[in-house]
């Protein structure tokens, strides 16, 4: 069984809910069966911890319970990001000529340890970095032999700091800000006519924001509404750790109103779009019995459970925990929110 996993964004309580997923796979033995890991914001930063964690290799189950776990817990309860970021772009200015998104990245590469470049990331699983490009509003994928969206074209076997990578898959727009990349300092390839054929950048300079302003479960290129999974995948989990959307009460002390304004209409919009792929997934998890599973933060499997007693098995809505105990593979994962706090922190 090949499977894929989904992680969404949602800061650092997305990482422990993916990281608590990983566990649980761990617990079955199933490490070893996942074949790609798609990844936004909060998510990458899960996936770039555990594989530095292993030595820049997919770790093995009992591997990822006995020795990458507690590395992890270490590293999430000692070490500081938030504040070395901070302190770093108030002492060093000259640093955010690259984007604010940079100084992020140098900060995970100082406390988290994540460094080396995208080349050093394993074959497999094959690991996809979500973010999204301001100059063409398209899905930027990093992986370990490409870079690029299909409008700016793409860089072949990049030299590119996996730190930075993460960094701008997680720079939230209005908090952290956008990675800058300079286009001429790497090399521009299109594919057609079956090769790669060399061509001149498009843009001077390309702005890379947070992953999830364009797709917050990082799903995209694992699932394709009409045609169903993506090829390499038997079994497709999605991870949504994401902040439900709640009412505007409370008004900031700090933010001007433009910038509020504008940050909670970024919310409103990403929310949308989360809420529509999310039943796009859910029809065709229905329609397709065994195919695939949502696990949701915030709300546990007893509590679904609950709501359709004697029926023994969980009720299936867009919000809720989408199994079903049709098959096997379904079985295998009903379980998969208990192992992790199941109320956003």
């Amino acid at each position: 069984m090949k499977i894929s996993l989904a992680f969404s964004g949602g800061g650092v309580r997305a990482t422990v809910f993916h990281l608590g997923v990983l566990a649980r796979l761990a617990r079955q033995d199933l490490l070893g069966n996942v074949e790609t890991v798609s990844s936004v914001s909060g998510g990458s930063l899960a996936a770039g911890l555990v594989i530095a964690s292993a030595g820049y290799r997919w770790p093995g189950s009992a591997e990822y319970l006995h020795d990458v776990v507690p590395r992890c817990l270490s590293v999430l309860t000692t070490r500081n990001v938030q504040r070395t970021y901070v302190l770093n772009s108030l002492l060093f200015p000259w640093r955010l000529a690259t984007g604010r998104a940079s100084v992020l990245g140098d900060a995970l590469e100082r406390n988290w340890g994540i460094r080396g470049s995208l080349a050093d990331l394993p074959v497999t699983p094959r690991w996809i970095i979500n973010a999204t490009c301001y100059q063409t509003g398209k899905n930027w994928r990093f992986q370990r032999d490409l870079m690029g969206d299909y409008q700016t074209k793409y860089v072949t076997d990049p030299d590119f700091r996996l730190s930075h990578a993460l960094a701008a898959s997680a720079a939230v727009p209005g908090l952290i800000g956008p990675l800058r990349l300079a286009s001429r300092r790497h090399r521009w390839s299109e594919y057609r006519d079956g090769g790669w054929y060399g061509i001149k950048p498009k843009y001077n300079h390309l702005h890379l924001w947070d992953g999830g302003v364009y797709d917050n479960l990082g799903v995209e290129s694992l699932f394709k509404p009409g045609e169903g999974l993506c090829d390499g995948t038997d079994f497709l989990i999605i991870c949504d750790a994401s902040r439900p959307l709640s009412s505007e009460t409370r008004q900031s002390r700090w933010r001007p109103g433009y910038l509020k304004a504008s940050m909670r209409l970024v919310d409103i919009a990403t929310d949308q779009v989360r809420s529509l792929r999310t039943r796009m997934l859910m029809e065709y998890f229905k329609q397709n019995p065994g195919t695939g599973t949502y696990l949701r933060l915030g709300l546990a499997t007893k509590k679904v459970y609950r709501r359709n007693p004697g029926a023994g098995k969980p009720a299936l809505t867009d919000d809720e925990v989408g199994c079903q105990n049709t098959t096997r593979r379904h079985v295998l994962f009903q379980q998969c929110s208990s192992v992790v706090p199941t109320e956003p922190i």
